[in-house]
């Protein structure tokens, strides 16, 4: 018999589910990015970064709160994700976002930054944390990442994950009751990530049940899922 969702959530030995948090955030656009309190000052940053000459800047923040969405945008027309480790070339686009930072090996990534300003690129710094620790104690690097324009996102408030859930739902054309998504949003680990693994999740069972999202499956899943630490972003 197939291992369905409906199977699992109704058998005696399954334990928990785990929410289907991607194994690398995905890259959105700018029209998904919803600007709310907890992270207008970190888009009105980036925007100043991008209408000016600055070769750098660095995005930081929580785990959850939306880094790698930001640094996706202003890599958009013209950028790309790189890694510290593999040498800067020419058709790399304008833009180079380093995410998941601090870097394993701080004088490799420093000069990899060095490379990029050299090349008339511009980098994107993304990662959790103090950017000075992120220098591992080398202090020429320490120095360079105090000296970079910061755009720092907050941990999103519910009414944020609430309306990105909503647009989730929406995304899927599926219509979902503003009760439901009331219901849902406080008690998911407070991460987009999270968010969207249950919209995916519930668009899985309903669709096998062939029944709309209804509170009563939203707290059937709720029951069912393990506590999980979200993903990067």
């Amino acid at each position: 018999m197939t291992d369905t969702l409906e199977t699992r959530l109704r058998s005696k030995d399954v334990g928990q589910l785990p929410l289907p948090l991607p194994q690398q955030p995905p890259r959105y656009d700018r029209k998904a990015f919803l600007i709310a309190p907890s992270n207008e000052s970190a888009w009105r940053a980036a925007e100043a970064w991008l209408a000016s000459d600055d070769p750098a800047l660095i995005i930081c923040g929580p785990c959850g709160a939306g880094k790698t969405h930001l640094a996706s945008i202003l890599a958009e027309e013209d950028g790309r994700f790189g890694d510290w480790r593999t040498p800067i070339t020419h058709d790399a686009g304008d833009v180079i976002v380093f995410d998941d930072l601090p870097a394993s090996d701080p004088k490799t990534f420093m000069t990899t930054v060095e490379d990029v300003a050299a090349s008339g690129k511009r980098c994107v710094l993304v990662g959790r944390g103090n950017p000075g620790d992120w220098a591992n104690g080398l202090k020429d690097l320490k120095t360079r990442l105090e000296a970079i324009p910061r755009a720092y996102l907050n941990e999103p408030d519910e009414a944020l994950l609430r309306a990105v859930m909503s647009k989730a739902f929406s995304d899927r054309q599926l219509s979902v009751g503003h009760a439901v998504i009331e219901y849902a949003a406080p008690r998911l680990p407070r991460s987009f990530a999270a968010i969207h693994g249950f919209v995916s999740l519930a668009d899985e069972l309903a669709a096998q049940r062939k029944k709309p999202i209804t509170i009563v499956l939203a707290k059937e899943i709720l029951d069912s899922l393990s506590d999980v630490a979200a993903a990067a972003d």
